[in-house]
């Protein structure tokens, strides 16, 4: 009597949980890449799909996604403030990224935190330091000199679980859940 097949459980795609910037932040990095690109080549990421990953999963099966989506239920995260206020290049992807010379410890905290959940609950296998930046461009090969960025500044209000997977016209983003995060109680 001949085995049955074996096959690995279907992915959820590749996850990650994200802030989405505010459309006059993802507007403005979006005209500034846009402005590199005739100067310096790389392919220009979309407008819509600028975020700041706050904890990369990867793949994930789909059976464990409703354990996940429960567990981020479960999660009372607050309200943060985030400031992006430099450009930087990363010479060994050829990622040009808006970044923050001091990110707020608030923010830090919050991606440590969800981190560390996500690892004690089997959804990473490790915690990376947690590095804010919002990829503009990809394939950029000579960034040149980097102009300054005017400081983008918001309240983060929410954090998105959102999926990812690689199309011909680059990387497409679909927002699987959505959390808000809430306001601090003053004691």
């Amino acid at each position: 009597m001949a085995a049955e097949p074996t096959y690995a459980a279907p992915s959820a795609g590749r996850l990650f949980f994200a802030l989405w910037l505010p459309p006059a932040c993802s507007g403005v990095l979006h005209a500034m890449a846009g402005a590199m690109v005739g100067r310096s080549g790389g392919r220009l990421m979309r407008e819509d799909t600028l975020h700041l990953t706050l904890a990369f999963l990867g793949d994930i099966a789909e059976k464990r996604l409703p354990a996940l989506t429960e567990l981020a239920d479960g999660l009372s995260l607050p309200r943060v403030p985030v400031r992006l206020d430099r450009l930087g290049f990363w010479a060994h992807n050829h990622i040009l990224f808006a970044g923050s010379t001091a990110p707020a410890p608030a923010l830090v905290a919050l991606a440590d935190s969800l981190q560390e959940t996500l690892k004690e609950a089997g959804f990473l296998a490790e915690t990376r330091a947690f590095v804010p930046h919002v990829t503009m461009l990809r394939k950029l090969l000579h960034p040149g000199k980097l102009p300054p960025l005017p400081a983008q500044e918001w309240e983060a209000e929410e954090i998105a679980l959102v999926r990812s997977w690689r199309s011909d016209r680059g990387a497409a983003y679909e927002t699987v859940a959505r959390w808000p995060l809430h306001a601090a109680v003053n004691a």
